[in-house]
């Protein structure tokens, strides 16, 4: 099988790959074409940076939603009124009907 990853090499050597951050395996035979072509570094950061931070923020959200659903907790009022309302909407069902 072969796999093919984009992305650059860094001055100590390391593979930077474009898009999602793949783990490169180890001890696999490698054939390495480079191209001309330089990296441009205008400051902003690079795709996968932008898909990691996508992907923590994404996460906030979840984690923030779940707290403040943990927070939103029923009070004896509460508890009163959907006991009243499950009893008037099983009103009737309790009934047995012989055929």
């Amino acid at each position: 099988m072969i796999q093919t990853y984009q992305g650059y090499f860094q001055e100590d050597g390391r593979f930077v790959p474009d898009g999602v951050l793949v783990k490169l395996p180890i001890r696999r035979r490698a054939i390495v074409n480079v191209f001309d072509e330089e990296v441009v570094c205008d400051g902003e950061t690079s795709q996968s940076d932008t898909a990691l931070q996508d992907r923590i923020e994404r996460i906030r959200l979840i984690i923030a939603a779940a707290l403040e659903a943990e927070d939103d907790v029923m009070t004896d009022n509460d508890w009163d009124e959907m006991l009243a309302l499950r009893a008037q909407t099983n009103a009737g069902l309790s009934r047995a009907v012989d055929l």
